[in-house]
């Protein structure tokens, strides 16, 4: 099988095995059972009505998919009935379906860039109830699967002891899964910021003189992608280039900005940059309210380090549905330990430079959205959650893999360190949509998922086998993709350099 082949081969693969555990989180969850489901459908479905620049946040769409703000014949509202309550199953909620008629309903996500929205919602238009609910969740997830895959050719292919495939095991958390299940763009936002690291980690940091003209490509569609769905992506695509340039080698970089293709790819990411910032201003996007809340500069801080970031940490790894579900508490030991143990290691083994681009991922990522947190706390109240980080949090194992395996771990260490990681961390996602979806069916009454006053509406056997099928698949793939070339076997030391090919699907195409 000639490279390109198996590369393409890979790429499905890996595919297939994100979008069938994506599909299982779409087939389990309740509508608006994932974070802010609901509003994220109406700006679709109002989108394909024509409102793109709706005025006052109100939109035209089917009163079938608005099913807040309702009271039922016995005067029970039932307006966010489950979520952030895990103690009640949703079957409190009204299904996604029914009059047809359009009505004028305002909508919080009314101004967001309708790219996105377009892209995965035009199911709505067709079908405004279940279908066309489940079908742009699969587009959504379709979406998040590709670039994925695309970032599991990229590790194994273009990097050093395939070393990014590693860390790309414990960067995709079983949140992002979630979200791969959900109508919501920050999903993605971070599959794109996680390519947009390894495609820059690639054609910055791995030795080789020419131009990786494949990982420029994906750079470029990575970077254009990421700045488009959230006007937090401009953020993300500074603090990922800052990261990854400085300090970089300057001759490098030089060298790179002179070539042609670098220079075209560029200027789409500059473009997207300006058209998504451009519309961030026009709508007023990210305006606050202007009130005061009343808190405390010292009760902020207390109440941030006891409770608000340590219970984030957790929800980037997993607190499911409206931050409001909890894992089985050894799903966070077990990522943790993982992630620690890169983290760490890069450490310990980098050099001074490797240190400082580690530390200075940690501050990018976390300090602008805390410090604007507590700056605007009065006008915003608490609005960060773990997901909110992972755009930028992805790419910190990524780059502790990366340092790791060009200063002391070889090539064999990688080939069992990825199939460690693989066979620790993939079961967990399935324990995750197992205990997710007791929640949504019992409220956390009984750990069976089959036994619940609300099912999913295609059944609760298709849900976990989907998830499972996905696992398994996976660890197929990490397990395949992570055995030594052969020219390596038995002699792949820590300055020895893997036989890389930059080969992607679209995009392919030799230096």
């Amino acid at each position: 099988m000639t490279e390109r082949r198996s590369g393409v081969w890979l790429w499905l693969l890996a595919f297939a095995g994100f979008m069938l555990i994506h599909a299982g989180w779409a087939f389990a969850a309740p509508y608006d059972g994932p974070p802010d489901e609901e509003q994220h459908v109406l700006r679709a479905a109002g989108i394909m009505q024509g409102d793109i620049i709706p005025e006052d946040r109100n939109q035209t769409i089917p009163e079938s998919l608005d099913k807040n703000n309702r009271v039922d014949s016995y005067g029970i509202h039932h307006s966010n009935c489950f979520p952030m309550r895990p103690t009640v199953a949703a079957s409190c909620a009204e299904e996604p379906g029914g009059d047809t008629t359009l009505v004028r309903r305002y909508v919080a996500e009314a101004r967001f860039n309708p790219i996105y929205y377009a892209t995965v919602g035009w199911p709505l238009s067709f079908w405004p109830e279940w279908k066309g609910v489940m079908s742009a969740r699969l587009i959504n997830g379709a979406l998040m699967s590709a670039m994925l895959a695309f970032a599991v050719v990229a590790a194994v292919r273009w990097t050093r002891h395939k070393a990014l495939l590693a860390g790309l095991v414990a960067a995709a958390t079983p949140m992002i899964a979630h979200l791969g299940g959900a109508i919501n763009p920050n999903g993605i936002e971070i599959t794109s910021g996680l390519t947009l690291a390894v495609a820059l980690i690639a054609l910055l940091h791995e030795k080789r003189e020419d131009v990786n003209r494949a990982a420029v490509a994906l750079a470029g569609v990575s970077g254009a992608v990421l700045v488009t769905p959230r006007f937090s992506g401009v953020m993300w695509l500074l603090v990922i280039f800052g990261v990854m340039l400085v300090p970089a080698s300057m001759q490098r970089v030089k060298y790179l900005f002179r070539q042609r293709i670098v220079k075209v790819w560029g200027g789409v990411i500059v473009l997207a940059t300006v058209l998504s910032a451009a519309w961030t201003l026009y709508t007023n996007t990210a305006e606050v309210a202007d009130r005061d809340l009343g808190y405390q500069l010292k009760d902020v801080l207390r109440s941030a380090f006891m409770d608000m970031w340590p219970n984030i940490t957790n929800q980037m790894v997993g607190v499911m549905g409206w931050a409001d579900t909890l894992m089985p508490r050894l799903v966070y030991v077990i990522w943790f330990a993982v992630l620690g143990f890169l983290v760490l290691a890069a450490l310990v083994v980098g050099k001074r430079v490797d240190r400082w681009r580690m530390i200075a991922y940690f501050i990018g990522t976390f300090v602008p959205y805390t410090a604007m947190e507590i700056i605007l706390i009065n006008q915003t109240n608490w609005f960060n959650q773990g997901r909110y980080f992972l755009p930028g949090a992805v790419g910190i194992p990524l780059l502790a893999a990366h340092i790791m395996a060009y200063r002391l771990f070889t090539a064999e260490h990688f080939r069992s360190m990825t199939r460690l990681l693989a066979t620790l961390l993939l079961p967990l996602h399935f324990i995750c949509l197992w205990f997710t979806m007791t929640r949504w069916n019992s409220g956390m009454v009984s750990f069976n998922p089959f036994n619940g006053s609300w099912t999913p509406p295609y059944g609760n056997v298709l849900p976990l086998v989907l998830g499972l099928l996905g696992v398994v698949v996976l660890w197929v793939m990490y397990w395949r993709s992570s055995q030594l070339p052969k020219a390596d076997a038995g002699s792949a030391g820590p300055q020895q350099l893997d036989n890389s090919e930059e080969l992607l699907p679209a995009t392919a195409g030799r230096a």
